[in-house]
């Protein structure tokens, strides 16, 4: 009986955080475009777009696409530093690990009036697509 109990526990913890989490990924804001690997290596291309990594430093020094800054979106004072360190007159390109933080940097830049692109997958996919990156 307390098996059964226990396993009711977890099983109804498990719906409600997949709730959460959907509710808190559909109500971010979806004022940016998000692009898989090749189009985001067309897109920064041009002179006009700012390559943002949003990972730790730590992340960032084991590699990251080149010419990229580096500002933590999980870092207190993210906004901040942004607005310090880039331009509301270029697009900003931003792209973590597997994408999450990227999507959560891309709508708070984008909320602040930056033109954001997200790089669908993140560096995972920049690499699995063979694409370089520097140290």
């Amino acid at each position: 009986m307390k098996r059964m109990i226990i396993i009711s526990i977890i099983v109804i913890a498990v719906v409600a955080a997949t709730i959460l989490a959907i509710l808190y990924f559909s109500n971010m804001n979806s004022n940016f475009t998000t692009m898989n690997a090749n189009d985001f290596e067309q897109a920064i291309k041009d002179e006009n777009v700012i390559v943002v990594d949003v990972r730790t430093a730590d992340e960032y020094s084991g590699g990251h696409i080149p010419n990229a800054i580096n500002i933590d979106v999980k870092r207190a004072g993210f906004l901040y530093e942004a607005d310090e360190k880039l331009s509301k007159d270029k697009t900003i390109a931003v792209y973590c690990q597997g994408g999450i933080r990227s999507r959560k940097a891309a709508s708070l830049l984008s909320d602040d009036g930056y033109t954001v692109i997200n790089l669908a997958g993140g560096i995972s996919e920049w690499k699995s697509a063979g694409k370089e990156t520097e140290q």
